[in-house]
């Protein structure tokens, strides 16, 4: 019997079985939940291999959106859907070196701590008088 791939509709995950040729649907492993079938490729060629975090682009994906390149990677999540849902957005990656990024840079910390740890000091202390 060959070996299949079975991508979950609900959780994304995607289960390696041995199956009948003609078994499209399984139970996902995971949430219990359908898996159709999915092709996939066998041997050491890995250049279009899914990724394990693909699936989770699909969260932050517009699903109301009517768009063709919106569309097609809600129906095919593969890497080249990936990549022209990514020009259709406007996104792009970040280079290398790119140090004026979008993002802001984490807060120093280490200030807040000790404002924190002060109040706590100040509310929980015990206080020891005599008459």
């Amino acid at each position: 019997m060959p070996v299949y791939d079975y991508l979950c509709t609900k959780c994304g995950n995607v289960d390696e079985r041995i199956e009948f040729y003609d078994v499209n649907v399984v139970e996902c492993s995971k949430c219990n939940e359908p898996a159709k079938k999915i092709i996939s490729i066998r041997g050491p060629n890995c250049a279009n291999e899914t990724t394990n975090w693909l699936p989770s682009v699909l969260e932050v994906v517009d699903k109301n959106s009517k768009a063709p390149h919106v569309v097609e990677f809600i129906k095919n999540p593969t890497r080249q859907n990936y990549k022209n849902w990514m020009k259709g957005e406007g996104l792009r990656h970040l280079e290398p070196g790119e140090e004026n990024h979008p993002y802001p840079k984490e807060p120093d910390l280490t200030k807040l701590h000790k404002e924190v740890w002060e109040e706590h000091r100040k509310r929980n202390r015990l206080e020891v008088r005599s008459r």
